[in-house]
Parts: structure tokens; sequence; C-alpha cells
């Protein structure tokens, strides 16, 4: 007795037809996927559907707006997938009175500006008034009358490094010394000098551990408020004039 009859060729007939059909279903989602990946690039980059529509600036106060979004020189109508944030940040970054500018891409059509603006730590007289020096010396403002509830500033207006010896002083004295201040005398980097309103004075010396001088200072003056001078120039060996 004979066994059924295996037909060969027509299992190889729809093994091939099932390969095609794969292959046709594998060519179609590559296609579909193609052209999805097509009209989102199409959408983010040229498409005004994620355009710019608005540059939103905010945290500034002293800084004007139409200052710091002309820098930022973002257009409006322009993808927002093309804005470089960084490269905007440090353009809103170099304009006077500015520390720095955060920049967020929002969808669907937003650019937003986060300012920190720079904040006065001393004044320094020059032609025509006063200039604003920030906490890193930075020189970034310019008014006809000193600031108010800072310290002025006996020192050369060009002098970068000077000016960022002088913010580092200023910034290490304790708030109670602050407010006693009349102004720093500051002819080298070597040689600053804080004069109270009273008349006396500290040796402060560079701006080297301008925060332990700032401790040692503020403790001699506590303990002995009657001192005319103190010299913290040398944190090893502070010395002290006082009335008897």
């Amino acid at each position: 007795m004979s066994g059924p009859l295996i037909d060969l060729n027509g299992r190889v007939r729809d093994r091939a037809r099932e390969a095609r059909q794969r292959r046709v279903r594998l060519l179609g989602r590559l296609v579909a996927t193609l052209a999805v990946v097509g009209v989102l690039g199409y959408v983010a980059t040229v498409s005004p559907l994620l355009a710019v529509k608005k540059v939103v600036v905010t945290g500034n106060r002293a800084v004007a707006t139409d200052a710091i979004a002309t820098a930022a020189g973002v257009r409006v109508g322009q993808p927002l997938a093309q804005v470089d944030a960084a490269a905007v940040s440090r353009r809103v970054g170099g304009v006077p009175g500015v520390g720095r500018g955060d920049v967020a891409l929002v969808l669907p059509d937003t650019v937003t500006i986060r300012v920190t603006e720079r904040a006065v730590a001393f004044a320094v007289a020059v032609d025509g008034g006063f200039a604003w020096i920030d906490g890193t010396g930075m020189r970034f403002n310019q008014t006809p009358d000193a600031p108010a509830g800072v310290p002025r500033a006996e020192a050369d207006p060009n002098d970068k490094q000077l000016l960022a010896e002088v913010a580092t002083v200023v910034g290490a004295l304790p708030a109670r010394m602050t407010e006693k201040v009349d102004h720093v005398s500051a002819p080298t980097r070597d040689s600053i000098v804080i004069v109270n309103a009273d008349g006396s004075q500290i040796s402060w010396g560079s701006g080297d551990d301008s925060a332990l001088k700032g401790q040692i200072a503020d403790a001699l003056l506590q303990a002995q408020p009657t001192c005319r001078a103190v010299d913290v120039s040398s944190t090893s060996f502070p010395t002290t004039r006082c009335n008897s």
C-alpha cells in the first residue's frame, strides 16, 4: 500500500509567496516610517507650525527688556529647532548689567530667557559720576550719584584685577561691618584699607584669605569696640590700636 502523495512544489511556492509578502509588508512599514520622519522634520525645521512667535524675558529690573531681546537675536518666524539656546545665552550674558541668561525653547512657539542681573557690590568715582562694580569686579553701569547702600572705593576704575580684589574684600565683610564703612581705600592690590564712618580703619592688605580676615576683624572689634585701628593683613599676627 502506497503512502499519501506530498506536493513539494506547492509547499515551495507557498513559502516563496509568504516571503514575498513579508518583504512587501516590511517595505511598506519602512516607507511609512520614513514618511513620518520626513513630515516631522519638515514641521520642526521648515514649517511655520513650530516657528518662534514669542520671546519672553523675565527676571530683569534694571536692564531693559528690549535690550535683552535685541541681544538675543532670535527672529520671530524662525523655526524653533534652529534656535541655538547656548549661543543666545552667551549673547544675552554680554549685555551690560546681565550676569547670565538661561534660555529655554518651549513648544510650540516660545523662547524664554530668564535673566539674572548683576548686583552692585561697590562704586568707584569716575568722570561724570560713579561706576557700578559687581561681586566679580566687573564694571557694568554708571550713574551721576553713588548707588545707595554699598561702599565707595578709591581705586583705579581701569584696573580690573584691583577691582576684583576690592570685590573680594567687600564681599567678605560681615553685615554689621559693612554698615559702618565709609569707603575702601585701594591704592594697590596689597594695600587695601577699610575706612569706617567714625574714622577707624581696618588694614586688610590683599584679598587673600578675606573670609578669615573678616572673621578676625569682626571678633576683634566686638571684643575691643574702642579700637581705632585693626590690622588683619597677616591673619597669623593681627594687631589692634585701641583707646585706653
